[in-house]
């Protein structure tokens, strides 16, 4: 038999692994249930609409036919944002454009004051091609044009641009210069507007790598989502983070945790609409949270039907969430965060202390879904050797602490792995829902380990609905997780 401690140091490895060293996962896993008819008709019956954050002017994609772009568009048509799109082919229903070309900026201003844009939204990208300086420091030749013109009437301006760390790596390889050197003076003309006008809001999201989609990719270099996911999860934890910033930055960036496509879109058409009003989104989790924001309080929240649809919701997840697809499930998560009452502040709220378990028929993610899988049967050889008998989460001290509590049995050994967080509200909170949780260190069966201090970091965490008995909660992966009250 296994002594104790070589017992606990397994585990250990296995839930930082797998669940992460935060309260909260990463990535969304997909899979096929049954739907169950008569719940169908609830999926049908919302009342929210996002149609009151729509603008009513034209929002203008340059680089409509690109990675970013495409994505882009998808989630605009999701919300019925109006726009038009250019690419340098003019293919798929948009304006070419061509950005090596003296009369490329003229003509985006002849797009804007003839399509009433309000909102430019720049996705374009070169590498490895003849041009690749012109095309990339075209945008902040565009944003100081329409900046000053008294014939466009632009309100918004957003740059897809890079990390500070993939800049001096792409300084550092030849082929790689004059796209560095577009992407820096398109940032630094940005930032001149910035600084010295305040008509023109500016949104400058600078990712490291970006993935997604169903293939490989090399211009640019992407991971298909599957493959992202995986990677994105463990190069999200803590000790690998730790590992990356201590390494110099040819090597740092390779361990840099990717963000997805979809992400990354979803915060720019935040961005748009108004639900995110940053300056910058500098990290991946910062993307990944200014995607996930909701309308809070745009509906008639403290009306007889609003309270009837919270309860049907609540019922659905809670004792039906087996019978949805994980899309259904998502879709009905994000409607009961926009039917939060708008006096329901958690990170002043004490009805947020206390056992909260893990609802993983709702949205199981990357780590939690893993999990589920690997211990749902009766007699399967791994649960011979590890049976997981559960995790919950414990917050108490004034919502200022989380205990991530998990339990296994080891060779028939009970062990309990204590996963420790401190809570404190995140800066501009308006809405009050949201935390930086800072991971404080990890307990086997009473035994603190040790850890360095380097692992210390916090990440963000918003509980975006709270009630006497439901919590939904979005970690650094801005995917919602389902809370039930549990008995303390």
């Amino acid at each position: 038999m296994l002594s104790s401690s070589l017992a606990s140091l397994l585990v250990t490895l296995l839930v930082v692994t797998f669940i992460g060293t935060s309260a909260f996962t990463t990535s969304h896993q997909v899979d096929t249930r049954r739907h169950h008819n008569q719940f169908s008709s609830l999926l049908l019956s919302s009342k929210i609409s996002d149609n009151d954050l729509v603008p009513q002017s034209k929002v203008l994609i340059l680089g409509g036919t690109g990675f970013v772009g495409l994505h882009v568009i998808d989630a605009l048509n999701l919300k019925k944002v109006p726009f038009i799109a250019t690419s340098t082919s003019g293919q798929d229903d948009t304006i070419a454009l061509d950005l090596t070309r003296d009369t490329a900026t003229q003509q985006v201003i002849e797009l804007c004051s003839s399509n009433e844009i309000s909102t430019i939204v720049s996705t374009v990208g070169s590498i490895f091609k003849d041009g690749d300086y012109e095309v990339n420091a075209a945008s902040g030749q565009i944003a100081k044009a329409v900046a000053s013109s008294k014939d466009v009437n632009i309100q918004k301006f957003i740059f897809i641009g890079n990390s500070q760390r993939i800049r001096n790596v792409c300084k550092t390889v030849s082929s790689l210069q004059e796209y560095a050197r577009g992407k820096e003076e398109s940032e630094k003309s940005i930032q001149q507007i910035m600084d010295t006008d305040d008509r023109l809001h500016c949104c400058i999201i600078r990712p490291t790598f970006i993935y997604g989609g169903d293939e490989f990719g090399w211009n640019p270099p992407r991971l298909p989502t599957k493959f992202g996911e995986i990677i994105e999860a463990l190069l999200g934890l803590y000790p690998v983070q730790a590992l990356s910033e201590f390494l110099p930055d040819i090597l740092g960036v390779a361990l840099e945790s990717p963000v997805n496509v979809k992400a990354v879109a979803g915060s720019i058409v935040n961005c748009i609409v108004g639900l995110d009003d940053s300056s910058s989104l500098d990290t991946r989790e910062e993307i990944i949270m200014a995607a996930s924001r909701r309308p809070y309080g745009r509906s008639d929240i403290d009306s007889e039907s609003a309270q009837i649809r919270r309860e049907e919701l609540k019922l659905c997840l809670s004792q039906h969430a087996k019978e949805y697809t994980p899309e259904q499930n998502f879709a009905m998560l994000e409607e009961l965060e926009v039917l939060k009452p708008v006096s329901t502040r958690p990170t002043d709220d004490s009805r947020l202390n206390g056992r909260w378990d893990f609802c993983f028929d709702v949205e199981p993610d990357v780590g939690t879904g893993f999990i589920k899988d690997l211990f749902e049967g009766e007699d399967g050889f791994m649960r011979r050797i590890l049976d997981f008998q559960g995790v919950h989460m414990e917050i108490g001290n004034d919502q200022s602490t989380i205990q991530l509590v998990v339990s296994v049995s080891l060779f028939q050994n009970p062990v309990t792995v204590i996963l420790h967080t401190s809570l404190v509200p995140a800066p501009s909170n308006s809405e009050g829902t949201m935390f930086l949780e800072k991971f404080e260190g990890v307990e086997v069966n009473g035994l603190r380990l040790w850890y360095p201090n380097a692992w210390k970091k916090s990440r963000y965490l918003e509980f975006s609905y709270l009630d006497d008995a439901f919590a939904v909660a979005r970690g650094a992966g801005g995917e919602p997780h389902f809370l039930l009250r549990g008995n303390s």
